[in-house]
């Protein structure tokens, strides 16, 4: 049946992108639709529990992504719900823990704030884009509504894909895509162990006056732990050492862990994903044993939660009228026609080994993302993209595809879609100078 409800702007996909957009687009005066396939808004960061903001947003030097992110990180901090850099942290980036649970609850009291009409548990089935510059969108409950504007946030670009737009997959030849992570919280430990055993593990927060676990990189003692426990046959985790464990701020026993690599060749694909999440619990089972014999303060520690889904890294992206280039990246590109900005390291997962390539910022440099690679070079008028499936090359999209950078993407596509309304609903034939007005009113950081 076809709902009475008409929405301007349609966005699909509730992660960091489909927040920003939907929020940008309610806050031009437009009657927006967020749609969103998980019982919480948040995508990886909470579905996936890859709870962390990547330090795509602090340069060392200044933080260079604001607006609608700046606005939600702010809102986690009040909440101390956020382990916070300081802007005194100049020596090494650091990733920003949060609690997934808030996040999610001040995701959707954000989006409802801003007048935006959530669905959650459902999923798109299809998105008829007939007659031109209207969209009518069934979702897999048989319901159906009308949009004039859609913003494709699903992170698989499974709305452009199936609407038409042009689109690359994986990596250039082979269309291998990085590995899966399926990743958990485990608890408790003991951080006193911890900082007399591991002193350079703890941290200490002086917002939440809390001391936490944190590890992240490759300290030479864990990567001996781990080659050793490879060699004795412990371990299949084909990785040399642990992305990540990260305490839940108020929580600090209890840790968040990226752990794990699963090999997949194609993560749009249901059957595919739930072989890759039946593997990647097997990977937790070990990893938990690891834990208890290796790490300092971790002998005691059991699963507490799973992810509700595995993490994925990389699917399609889209044929945008600009790519960016790994090369934009690594010269620290600028462009007219900037609308968000990305520090974040190029963070390649290498498909079928234990490598990955990873190539950090200097500090104070970063690159610009033009808004040109949200527009599809081909397909539905109406349609743009925001997120990891833009217009880029796959190096490129390793490094913007985290949650800071996302969510500024996410408001540029949602405010391009209000401003798109004002010429019928044509993404191509909005001014930019309009698009940089908007943006920069609402507090981003583009330049």
């Amino acid at each position: 049946m076809i709902e009475t409800i008409q929405s301007d702007v349609m966005v699909c996909g509730g992660g960091p992108a489909g927040i920003g957009a939907a929020v940008a687009a309610a806050r031009l005066g437009r009657q927006v639709t967020l749609v969103e396939r998980h019982p919480m808004l948040g995508g990886m960061g909470t579905a996936a529990l890859v709870n962390n903001f990547c330090p795509a947003h602090f340069d060392r030097e200044r933080f260079i992504i604001g607006g609608i992110f700046a606005e939600l990180r702010d809102r986690l901090i009040s909440r101390k719900a956020l382990y916070a850099i300081r802007p005194t942290d100049t020596v090494h980036p650091r990733m920003e823990p949060y609690d997934p649970d808030v996040f999610a609850e001040e995701a959707l009291a954000f989006c409802r704030d801003a007048g935006v009409d959530v669905l959650l548990e459902r999923r798109v089935a299809n998105a008829d884009f007939q007659p031109a510059l209207a969209c009518a969108v069934t979702f897999d409950d048989g319901t159906q509504r009308k949009a004039d504007v859609v913003v494709d946030a699903t992170g698989d670009a499974e709305i452009a894909a199936a609407a038409g737009v042009p689109c690359l997959f994986g990596e250039d030849g082979t269309q291998a895509v990085m590995p899966l992570s399926l990743c958990y919280l485990m608890g408790p430990i003991d951080l006193d162990v911890a900082q007399r055993e591991f002193p350079e593990s703890v941290s200490y927060d002086p917002n939440l006056d809390e001391h936490y676990f944190y590890y992240t990189g490759a300290n030479p003692r864990v990567l001996a732990w781990v080659a050793d426990a490879r060699r004795l046959g412990e371990l299949s985790i084909p990785v040399k050492g642990i992305a990540a464990i990260m305490s839940l701020p108020g929580r600090p026993w209890i840790a968040m862990v990226n752990f794990g690599r699963v090999d997949i060749q194609d993560p749009t694909d249901p059957r595919l994903l739930a072989d890759a999440t039946d593997a990647g619990r097997r990977q937790v089972e070990e990893g938990i044993r690891f834990f208890r014999k290796h790490m300092p303060g971790m002998d005691r520690v059991e699963l507490v939660q799973l992810a509700h889904r595995i993490g994925v890294r990389e699917s399609r992206r889209i044929v945008g009228r600009y790519t960016l280039t790994g090369g934009d990246v690594r010269a620290g590109r600028q462009f007219d026609d900037c609308i968000a900005q990305c520090c974040y390291a190029i963070d390649v997962h290498h498909n079928g080994r234990d490598t990955t390539l990873l190539e950090p910022f200097m500090r104070g440099r970063h690159f610009d993302i033009p808004w040109r690679s949200l527009v599809p070079i081909a397909g539905p008028p109406n349609l743009v993209v925001a997120g990891r499936s833009i217009g880029a090359e796959r190096e490129a999209m390793s490094s913007f595809r985290v949650s800071p950078s996302c969510m500024a993407i996410g408001q540029a596509a949602g405010a391009g879609a209000a401003l798109a309304l004002q010429s019928g609903g044509v993404i191509g034939d909005v001014d930019y100078d309009d698009l940089r007005r908007v943006l920069l009113d609402q507090g981003a950081i583009i330049a």
